[in-house]
């Protein structure tokens, strides 16, 4: 009896066919353009959020400076 669902369907485990890939040279120039790719793209995001909460706290600011708590809530 097999002491584990591994043995039972004679998985394969990722770590080690990631590194069987990875000795492909062009595999791996790929896998690294991809990995490349999200990083930018997550940087870029926190970039774009940043702005954006910079640029809702300068609207809230003007909004408070502007209404000075009179008629009106602040955003």
């Amino acid at each position: 009896m097999p002491k584990n669902d591994d043995e039972k369907f004679n998985f394969i485990p990722a770590a080690k066919l990631s590194a069987e890939w990875r000795k492909d040279p062009e595999f791996a120039r790929r896998a690294d353009a991809k990995i490349a790719k999200l990083m930018r793209e997550i940087e870029a995001n926190k970039a774009r959020r940043a702005r954006r909460k910079a640029v809702v706290a300068w609207v809230r600011g003007v909004w408070a400076y502007l209404t000075r708590g009179v008629g009106g809530e602040v955003l």
